[in-house]
């Protein structure tokens, strides 16, 4: 299984981490139309202390989602909107020898991610729809993390150029993937 320890899982994570610095007001061309989002490596592991108190294992398939890349003048990407059908997600906690315990199995209903850079490489992501989002120790505000919670609604988070995410808003409901799979 591939452990994940210094990035974390949510699919507008990491399409926003492959984005280039670039002014989105600088659009000079239609954008491009990509495919779906690839599935995740399977046996993705989110290790103990980090998202749940335990081992989590996330599986994410199946999105039927459409990829809208938009560029600047000089080409470089400027901001990605993501719109469709999510990933379905697959939760799973794992005791200490890998082994699963209890999974969550949630089916999407629909999502938009909307990833914009600013100058310094800040990403600011909002996500309507059902998204997840893992939240290490490091995080801000400090206390949100760890933690591992699905949406329903909307999220708006920035992820700095050192890789830390600062959650900036929620609504709607939302699950606690920890508690639900203790």
């Amino acid at each position: 299984m591939k452990r994940l320890t210094v990035r974390r899982f949510i699919p507008t994570a990491l399409l926003a981490a492959a984005l280039l610095a670039a002014s989105p007001a600088a659009i000079a061309a239609p954008p491009e139309k990509g495919g779906n989002p690839p599935d995740f490596p399977p046996g993705t592991v989110v290790d103990a202390g980090l998202g749940c108190v335990f081992p989590l294992l996330i599986e994410a398939t199946n999105s039927n989602a459409t990829i809208k890349t938009f560029k600047d003048k000089t080409g470089a990407v400027a901001r990605v909107i993501t719109a469709g059908r999510g990933y379905t997600l697959t939760y799973t906690r794992l005791d200490a020898n890998g082994n699963r315990v209890k999974s969550l199995n949630l089916r999407p209903t629909g999502s938009v991610q909307k990833v914009a850079v600013a100058a310094d490489g800040t990403q600011t992501i909002t996500a309507t729809g059902t998204n997840g989002l893992v939240l290490f120790p490091n995080d801000l505000p400090l206390g949100a993390g760890p933690s591992a919670v699905q949406y329903q609604g909307r999220i708006v988070y920035t992820i700095s150029p050192s890789g830390v995410f600062t959650l900036l808003s929620t609504s709607g409901t939302r699950t606690d993937i920890c508690a639900a799979v203790a």
